[in-house]
């Protein structure tokens, strides 16, 4: 049986990394269309490593709301046209069950096989359930949970506080930037101060939130000292100065037991020097990592 065309449609503000897990095992039958805003986090170095022979695209939106969701949805109402000739399958990657209703209405003129599921799956070509709703898929290179987490409770927590989807995905974004940062709670307060007059409020909804995930990006108790050299090694040779060979080591070594230690220290590496240079020391030290 031939491998259908599967499109998966990501709604990146809404599952971050954690909704790409498993795209390293597509294949060229395969099509990613990635919406975003400029509030949403960098896809890692990571995920885009995975795509392989998938066909990728990236769609910056502008912020506004519901402007991402009615991008994609538009561009869902596009492939199906154009495809209409044609088995295809497409797939909403997306936590948000409003999609559901929008294939609801598609079911009612379209033949064509459209889902929602949480994050992409590792076998696109299996029997898809008729049903809308599709539980998430579990795979074994999915993100670590712990920020996956903090982006669902500080969503959950501002929705619940009556403010909309686009403050509560804005607010998640914010946060999940700036998770694992040595000054984690100050650059989020910082950042939601230059983004909203009423910051202190919203602060202060999402602050016991932040508290709790405060010791993750504490010292760890353990050294490295060899892991230590060994970085500043590296980066002597490629000619850093003092300062950053220095603190990219301690950097390092802090968060090497981490579950995600590859996407923190990216992260923290591009939000501290910028992206160009943190993608180049990052780019000698990810084999030591």
């Amino acid at each position: 049986m031939p491998n259908i065309e599967t499109y998966y449609l990501v709604d990146f503000e809404n599952v971050n990394d954690a909704g790409l897990a498993c795209s390293n095992q597509l294949g060229n039958h395969d099509h990613i269309h990635i919406f975003s805003t400029k509030n949403a986090p960098k896809i890692s170095i990571e995920s885009l490593s995975t795509f392989n022979s998938v066909d990728f695209s990236s769609y910056n939106i502008p912020v506004g709301k519901q402007s991402l969701d009615m991008h994609l949805i538009a561009y869902l109402g596009y492939l199906v046209g154009k495809n209409s000739s044609k088995k295809c399958r497409y797939i909403i990657v997306s936590k948000d069950s409003d999609y559901d209703n929008i294939i609801s209405f598609f079911k009612e003129f379209s033949s064509a096989e459209i889902i929602r599921q949480c994050n992409i799956d590792s076998a696109p070509n299996k029997t898809t359930p008729t049903s809308a709703k599709t539980k998430p898929v579990t795979c074994k290179n999915a993100v670590p949970s712990s920020k996956t987490q903090l982006n669902t409770e500080i969503q959950r927590s501002i929705s619940n506080s009556g403010y909309d989807k686009t403050v509560s995905n804005t607010v998640a974004s914010i946060v999940s930037k700036h998770y694992g940062s040595e000054r984690f709670s100050n650059n989020v307060h910082n950042e939601l101060r230059t983004t909203y007059t009423n910051y202190i409020e919203i602060y202060n909804i999402i602050k016991p939130i932040i508290k709790k995930y405060v010791s993750d990006t504490l010292p760890q108790a353990s050294s490295t000292p060899q892991l230590n050299s060994e970085i500043q090694k590296t980066l002597s040779k490629a000619s850093f100065d003092n300062k950053i060979i220095t603190h990219v080591a301690s950097l390092i070594c802090k968060h090497h037991n981490d579950a995600n230690k590859k996407q923190v220290i990216y992260r923290m590496l591009v939000s501290e020097y910028g992206a160009e240079t943190g993608l180049n020391i990052y780019n000698h030290v990810k084999k030591i990592i």
